[in-house]
């Protein structure tokens, strides 16, 4: 994780960071020492393997980071500084708070459910994909946050730019913990 060279501008994204950089650390404590077999075993009680939470935290980063993100900066891009603080919408608002840490179990939309078997590098293509998203925090403060996108969930669901980072970094703790608890109940 390089250090930024400034302080960001915007508070939102300067938050966004802290917590991204807690992501490595975390996940390395998730994984270091655990045989493969752990990795991979289903909890007693049911519900994803660990090896399978990062199968799913690869393909919801890279469904956001392959889909409407790219669009969504480049628009940013061209309204050039914001003009106004950031605000979260209303529903990427709700959406960055229902992806919480310890927040009520929720069903993933089809595409993103992960099958039984997981890649083999999932937890070092998680990590890549979380130092993406580091960039592109990086990349638009100070940019209008506000620019409006379509969640890669549901075209159903909008958000603007800001709301999508914060969903996309709550949603990697959210996991994280739910590797922690699956670790443990495997017994490791």
């Amino acid at each position: 994780m390089p250090p930024t060279d400034r302080p960001l501008r915007e508070p939102m994204l300067a938050q966004l960071l802290t917590e991204l950089d807690r992501i490595e650390p975390r996940t390395r404590v998730a994984v270091t020492g655990l045989p493969e077999s752990k990795f991979r075993e289903i909890p007693p009680d049911g519900g994803w393997s660990v090896a399978q939470v990062f199968e799913h935290l690869c393909i919801v980063n890279a469904a956001y980071l392959d889909g409407p993100l790219p669009a969504a900066i480049e628009k940013a891009r061209q309204r050039g500084s914001a003009t106004k603080p950031w605000r979260a919408s209303l529903v990427g608002g709700w959406l960055a708070k229902s992806q919480a840490e310890g927040g009520k179990p929720m069903v993933s939309p089809e595409p993103w459910r992960v099958g039984q078997v997981a890649r083999e590098h999932a937890v070092d293509e998680f990590l890549a994909s979380v130092e993406r998203l580091r960039a592109i925090v990086l990349e638009v403060d100070g940019l209008d946050l506000g620019v409006g996108l379509t969640s890669p969930a549901s075209a159903l669901i909008r958000m603007n730019l800001g709301d999508a980072l914060r969903v996309a970094v709550a949603h990697c703790h959210r996991h994280l913990a739910q590797a922690e608890r699956t670790r443990r109940a495997v017994g490791m």
